[in-house]
């Protein structure tokens, strides 16, 4: 079965504390980030599920030289990430990851999508500072995606 590895941009990819810090000039994405794609695009599709403006998003993914690793058919980018949840649901016939550092997202996800894995990363402000959610745990819990490409392999 394909396996399909959808991501956050902000705080999961991209360092947004820096941008936000430069007065959004500087975009940096995190050390391990390169390399995991590079290895995870060798065993699963990569997408993106992200919250913000497009064009802000896309900006961030050309960039900082992300953009080849996505195909743009799973690339998913709006306002407000609960209001596009279906769309993850068209790719049920395959085993789909979503990395992303709010909890509640998370949540939503495993709700409308029971079968999706679901990885907490836990690192910048809305991961640090999440309230626990009750009857909810992530399926793994990370603090960098370093070890996500084991994750995915065996699960």
């Amino acid at each position: 079965m394909q396996k399909m590895v959808f991501f956050d941009i902000d705080y999961t990819l991209f360092k947004t504390d820096v941008f936000k810090e430069s007065g959004l000039t500087k975009r940096e994405v995190y050390e391990e980030i390169p390399q995991v794609l590079s290895n995870l695009s060798k065993i699963a599709t990569l997408g993106v599920f992200s919250e913000g403006e497009t064009e802000w998003q896309n900006d961030k993914l050309l960039k900082t030289n992300l953009a080849p690793f996505f195909l743009k058919e799973n690339i998913f980018i709006h306002l407000h990430k609960e209001d596009i949840l279906k769309k993850l649901v068209d790719f049920s016939s395959s085993i789909i990851f979503l990395v992303d550092d709010k909890l509640t997202i998370l949540f939503e996800a495993k709700k409308a999508i029971p079968a999706i894995k679901t990885i907490w990363i836990k690192r910048g402000p809305y991961a640090l500072n999440q309230k626990e959610i009750d009857d909810f745990k992530p399926d793994f819990m990370v603090n960098d995606l370093n070890e996500l490409v084991s994750i995915v392999q065996s699960n």
